[in-house]
């Protein structure tokens, strides 16, 4: 496709155009629009993502989203460096999920003039991330975990079948097989 032929520079710069005016359609047909015109721009796209309104994207043709995916309301996602969602993710609204941070190494230049440093975030399948979640770089997420709603994710790997939640975020307990058939 032509889209996959462009620098991912210009990729990205198309897409940042398709999303601003289709970002905060709110009917249904807004949620299928989106799920096919942003498709080519991402570095893999399953089949069934749903995407809310007033969804952010930067750097898209470095984020793999899985299938059956849902993105609620006012998201934001960062993908620099690679971020990978799994099969059958429920992301809240309002949640971030960000693979920048600012430099702040040499204390004789002020931060803003310092640059940005990035690292990957993976997401694994079935993980449902809750209300207001912020998830930042070098994380590693496995699959079937759920994040407490408000709870910052950072720098960290967090175990298959965990609930964690809180600031910075904390294992609360580990899902049983009982509690996942219920």
């Amino acid at each position: 496709m032509i889209l996959k032929s462009l620098p991912v520079r210009l990729s990205d710069k198309i897409f940042f155009v398709i999303q601003s005016l289709l970002k905060y359609n709110s009917f249904n047909f807004a949620i299928y629009l989106r799920s096919l015109l942003y498709k080519p721009f991402f570095k893999s796209f399953g089949s069934g993502v749903k995407i809310k309104d007033g969804v952010t994207f930067k750097f898209p043709s470095e984020i793999e989203l899985g299938c059956n995916c849902s993105i609620g309301e006012f998201s934001y996602f960062v993908g620099k460096k690679g971020l990978k969602i799994g099969n059958n993710a429920l992301v809240a609204a309002g949640t971030k999920v960000i693979t920048s941070t600012h430099n702040i190494e040499n204390i004789d230049i002020p931060v803003a003039f310092q640059g940005l440093s990035f690292a990957s975030i993976e997401i694994g399948n079935d993980v449902w991330i809750g209300f207001d979640v912020k998830i930042f770089g070098n994380t590693i997420i496995g699959n079937s975990v759920i994040i407490g709603a408000g709870s910052l994710v950072k720098n960290t790997r967090i175990e298959q079948y965990s609930v964690i939640a809180g600031v910075p975020a904390k294992l609360i307990k580990m899902r049983n097989k009982a509690q996942i058939s219920n």
